[in-house]
């Protein structure tokens, strides 16, 4: 079944705070972007040592670490007890070190890939994670124009591994939705499409009662 993540990547810590607060009713998963401006050309807010205060969001989100050292930063981020970190693969430099700081806290990890990443280049993980991003956009802030392409990607990556877990993310709204249902996705991150409408409480349950229900291709 399809499962929609909402989206947090903002400029402030006061916008982060509005956003937790509209998914204060909000029982699923949500996501988390840090991006650190070296990795991206995009810096937002993101803070450690203040997210791991929010003791009421541990084990309910996940990260999304668009950043150029992963295997430095990871071990604070991990105090903030995130559900399951997702690490871009053209920044991984040790593997190993990456999997077993994220299984000493009972932390899924997870592989991101650019649009211009060939997935191939995944396939070697793929025996040791069960689930991988595969990016819509350029990494850096919400409200990019989606990138159609990558959906080849997901198609490929479904017929091969067809119990792996592909999240699509960047640029995803409600056109862009079935057809990566279409093509084998099963997790949509999804950020402006939600917090830009006027309602983003109320598009978040109109988005999980309209595509929620799909199943995505065996």
């Amino acid at each position: 079944m399809v499962e929609i993540i909402p989206v947090i990547n903002v400029k402030t810590k006061q916008k982060f705070k509005e956003r937790l607060k509209i998914l204060s009713g909000f029982s699923g998963t949500f996501q988390v972007d840090v991006a650190d401006g070296i990795f991206t050309q995009w810096k937002n807010w993101n803070s450690p040592e203040e997210l791991k205060k929010i003791k009421k969001i541990r084990k309910r989100f996940e990260l999304h670490l668009m950043i150029n050292n992963p295997e430095e930063a990871l071990p604070l981020w991990l105090e903030s007890y995130p559900k399951r970190v997702i690490v871009h693969l053209e920044v991984v430099r040790d593997f190993s070190f990456l999997l077993q700081q994220c299984q000493n806290w009972e932390t899924e990890l997870a592989l991101a890939i650019k649009p211009q990443t060939k997935i191939e280049e995944l396939k070697k993980y793929l025996p040791v994670i069960n689930f991988v991003t595969i990016l819509g956009v350029d990494p850096g802030p919400s409200g990019q124009k989606f990138n159609w392409n990558v959906l080849k990607k997901i198609s490929r990556l479904r017929k091969d591994y067809p119990n792996l877990d592909i999240e699509l993310d960047g640029g995803v709204d409600e056109i862009v939705i079935p057809e990566a249902i279409k093509s084998g996705a099963n997790i949509l991150a999804i950020g402006s499409a939600i917090f830009g409408s006027e309602n983003p409480e109320e598009k978040l349950i109109q988005l999980q009662r309209k595509f929620c229900q799909s199943k995505f291709p065996n």
